[in-house]
């Protein structure tokens, strides 16, 4: 009897499977879900990372799902140690002794020594160099619109459709906030406005009307596209050239510091001072986001979401209250009628069916941009597990850890993983001592509302300075 056949993707490619086969791995993906309460994504993602299918293909079909997922588990925790042994192996010392003392170097440590390398000093670097990708962030990034900048709509149109010519618009809260907490707001590409832009200006005519133009229906979108590669490519390109051209300003070794020649360093720069103007050795550094000598695009830069599905499904449940997403609106008589706003039929309608789409073109149109959102996202994910991953044997070369002292870093959450892996690896854990620099009282809070949430006790271990109380 021949065996009947199906294709099944998992993970990374089509595979041929018997249905009974087929049943088996659907039903390990969907107890992992409900087992561990995790997305799809999530799931899928995790067996395809460790090749589950490697064990499912083996597994007994009448395997109860409990155990089917338990040795699943079991599988890929021993495939993930396999693939991280090779990562154990560059150890980090001092002098083959133990280390007990850790600086990690924020952004604000250049700072103290007058490099202009604040994510606002890119800022203006990208309005001298190219600042259409300025243009697209601020219009299409954050919680806030940039068309708040302009008296009329067809003016915020014409900053877009003649955009690499016109300056960029003025835009305070852009400055006060959007660049300040840059990283942050990479993750924040805004669906609201992508979507409203495109349906404002898909064409309201049907494919076979005889006036329809598919360079109209594909324009709005070609924007979109426009917006994922500035913030993509060009901007991790650009970002890369500006930081070889930061230096620290003239007459800095004056006040530079001292730094304890006996310790290693977790560096959240890209640039070499430690190296260069401190002497300290490379082999003592560990440039965790990359560094200045790498290739051009192999920099780290992008916003901390590992799981976009997540991250999806909690913007969906933070706005699906609003009044603009309700099923029904009223218009200016007071009349009601079904909602048809793009961003509400591609994301809050139950039934796409019975969405009041009023044109086929608007239907097409959404898969086109969910495309290319969905290339943004997987371009600009830093990916902070797979970093600690990638360096492990730092990590574990932490274990007798007696002091960490932190020099100009924000304490953002977008770093805090790597935090918790010090932790995580240090021995004597509530005997660490932590030294914080501060440069204002918003730095305290901060600090202290960095260690409720690594759960550091706030007392004799934990100390704050001035950078400047260091100087040599």
């Amino acid at each position: 009897m021949t065996e009947n056949l199906i294709i099944m993707n998992i993970g990374d490619s089509d595979i041929l499977y018997s249905f009974d086969r087929a049943r088996l791995i659907d039903r390990a993906r969907n107890g992992f879900m409900r087992i561990d309460g995790i997305t799809f994504k999530r799931a899928r993602d995790y067996m395809a990372k460790y090749s589950a299918r490697d064990y499912l293909m083996q597994c007994p079909l009448d395997l109860s799902t409990k155990e089917l997922v338990s040795g699943m588990k079991d599988y890929c925790l021993q495939r993930r140690a396999e693939m991280l042994e090779p990562y154990r192996k560059k150890r980090y010392s001092i002098n083959g002794d133990p280390i007990h003392h850790l600086y990690i170097i924020g952004n604000g440590f250049d700072r103290y020594h007058g490099a202009d390398s604040t994510y606002m000093d890119f800022r203006n670097y990208l309005l001298k160099h190219n600042d259409f990708v300025v243009k697209m962030f601020e219009l299409f990034f954050g919680p806030r619109s940039m068309m708040n900048n302009f008296d009329d709509y067809n003016d915020y149109l014409l900053c877009l459709q003649y955009g690499r010519k016109l300056p960029a618009p003025k835009n305070t809260w852009a400055k006060d906030y959007l660049w300040k907490d840059f990283e942050k707001y990479l993750s924040e590409l805004n669906r609201e406005r992508i979507f409203d832009f495109v349906d404002e200006n898909l064409p309201r005519l049907y494919e076979d009307d005889e006036n329809f133009s598919y360079a109209e229906y594909l324009g709005p979108i070609d924007i979109v596209a426009d917006v994922v590669s500035s913030c993509t490519f060009e901007m991790q390109y650009l970002f890369h050239r500006w930081i070889n051209t930061i230096h620290y300003k003239k007459g800095f070794r004056k006040n530079m510091l001292y730094l304890d020649p006996n310790a290693v360093y977790l560096n959240f720069n890209y640039t070499l001072f430690l190296e260069t103007e401190y002497n300290i050795s490379r082999k003592h550094i560990l440039y965790i986001h990359g560094d200045r000598r790498q290739k051009f695009g192999s920099l780290v830069l992008g916003h901390n979401v590992e799981d976009n599905e997540v991250a999806f499904e909690e913007w969906v449940h933070k706005h699906k209250n609003r009044r603009r997403y309700r099923p029904n609106l009223k218009d200016k008589k007071g009349k009601y009628f079904a909602n048809d706003k793009l961003v509400y039929l591609a994301f809050f309608l139950k039934d796409m069916k019975k969405g009041n789409w009023k044109n086929p073109i608007r239907y097409y149109a959404v898969d086109h941009i969910e495309e290319r959102l969905e290339n943004y996202y997987a371009k600009n994910i830093k990916h902070s597990n797979d970093i600690i991953d990638h360096n492990l044997g730092f990590f574990e070369s932490l274990n007798d850890l007696k002091e960490i002292t932190l020099l100009g870093h924000s304490l953002g959450d977008v770093d805090f993983p790597y935090f918790k892996a010090i932790v995580e690896n240090v021995r004597n854990v509530d005997d660490l001592i932590w030294n914080f620099s501060y440069y204002s009282d918003n730095d305290i809070k901060n600090i202290r509302r960095f260690c409720r949430h690594l759960n550091i006790p706030q007392g004799k271990n934990v100390r704050h300075f001035k950078m400047s109380d260091i100087k040599r």
